[in-house]
């Protein structure tokens, strides 16, 4: 039985450049997204992926403004956009990560 702490994950991926904030340098990255549900009460999360993947799709291939070059600001747009708990960021290839939640 699910309690209020469960939670309910879902993942996929996306590549966006963005203007590093200090060196103002533009560059790219491929970014793995993790948006956490409440699973009380009990969610489809195959729907929910399908949803994530639509939401990213706004940041696909597209340059990032520079209010979301920090990844935890990019974390909490998604937090957001997906009303979920909370939103895990990798950039597994510099094995970086931030999180942002509610939790």
């Amino acid at each position: 039985m699910a309690d209020s702490h469960s939670l309910t994950g879902v993942g996929w991926f996306f590549s966006a450049s963005h203007r590093d904030p200090v060196r103002k340098e533009l560059h790219g990255h491929s970014y793995e997204v993790m948006c956490w549900f409440r699973a009380d009460p009990p969610r489809d999360a195959v729907v929910l992926q399908e949803g994530l993947k639509v939401a990213l799709l706004a940041f696909d291939h597209k340059t990032l403004p520079d209010e979301l070059s920090r990844a935890e600001d990019l974390a909490a747009a998604i937090m957001h956009l997906m009303g979920c708990e909370g939103v895990e960021i990798s950039r597994p290839v510099e094995r970086l990560r931030a999180k942002v939640g509610r939790c």
